[in-house]
């Protein structure tokens, strides 16, 4: 049998072909081929299992968020949360104490703050101290017997079950400032955090499929306080920007 020349490689050679079983014409794949198509079968197995590993990865490690920094270390002495309201805005009243009870969970959670003091003590001055709607936030807060108050003012507020704009049906809008509640000397050094004496603004908001999807003006408070809260207490801890 003569030797298939360099040049016929990789070519049909019924020489090399299998008896065929039954009559009739039989493809027979060169020998190349065949190699080639495994060599694909392995590359493509390779491939997926570097896709696995690396969904293993994330998942194990953590998504690739922007690492955040906090803007403010608050102290680790006892924290007065204080949402102040001088001006009404917030027409729906359980949605105030919905933002204290969700900003202190917040901070307690991520660590922001160790200690908070109960909301009841707020709740006993408001009823036993004359003209406490004239007390300075710093001054509620050394009452308490708080190292720092995280004050959040209230600046405007939405929770209306009957929608009036698509894209900003309900918000929540206050000002965050943090008080030396010990400072009584000088009025400068009362506000520790940030330099801007009107505060650092924050606005949680919700769609109008959002609104239609609570219903309520109670669960639409709730949600709005929610949301507001994370945003607070970020200010207070790092964070990635991917983190619910």
């Amino acid at each position: 049998m003569n030797t298939p020349s360099n040049s016929s490689r990789g070519r049909f050679h019924p020489s090399t072909c299998p008896t065929p079983l039954r009559t009739g014409p039989v493809a027979c794949a060169p020998d190349s081929d065949k190699i080639r198509t495994a060599q694909l079968v392995v590359l493509a197995a390779a491939l997926s299992a570097s896709l696995t590993a690396c969904k293993t990865g994330a998942y194990l490690f953590g998504s690739h968020g922007e690492k955040v920094k906090m803007q403010f270390k608050l102290s680790d002495e006892t924290i007065l949360v204080f949402v102040d309201d001088v001006n009404e805005h917030v027409d729906w009243p359980a949605a105030r104490r919905y933002l204290w009870d969700d900003v202190t969970q917040e901070l307690l959670r991520t660590k922001s703050a160790l200690k908070v003091i109960p909301i009841e003590t707020e709740d006993s001055f408001r009823q036993t101290v004359a003209d406490f709607n004239k007390l300075s936030a710093r001054e509620v807060g050394e009452m308490a017997g708080a190292d720092q108050v995280l004050w959040i003012e209230v600046q405007d507020f939405l929770a209306d079950d009957q929608i009036t704009e698509a894209t900003n049906a309900a918000y929540f809008v206050v000002t965050v400032k943090v008080l030396n509640a010990k400072e009584k000397d000088s009025r400068t050094r009362v506000r520790i955090w940030p330099t801007s004496p009107e505060g650092y603004a924050l606005t949680a908001d919700m769609t109008g499929g959002a609104v239609l999807k609570e219903k309520t003006r109670d669960a639409i408070s709730k949600a709005l306080t929610a949301k507001l809260a994370v945003e607070i207490a970020r200010l207070f801890h790092d964070h990635r920007t991917d983190e619910s």
